[in-house]
């Protein structure tokens, strides 16, 4: 459990809660991330937790997208 998480007890998991029911799919999620200013933070730390098989392969369809966009 993180500091902010003691500090508002019951908070996240409300907002978590309200995610859920909204059915949020990535499009808004990657929004509401962006749009509180931890967008370069969250990808740090997911990018770290991945299978970096997972990585290689995301990298990989990076490069062959911006190679048909040339």
């Amino acid at each position: 459990m993180t500091q902010l998480m003691q500090s508002h007890p019951g908070m996240v998991e409300e907002i978590i809660s309200m995610l859920r029911h909204m059915e949020i799919d990535g499009e808004t999620m990657q929004h509401i991330i962006q749009s509180v200013g931890l967008e370069d933070q969250m990808t740090r730390q997911l990018m770290f937790l991945a299978d970096r098989g997972y990585v290689e392969d995301l990298w990989e369809e990076i490069v062959e997208l911006e190679k048909s966009h040339d």
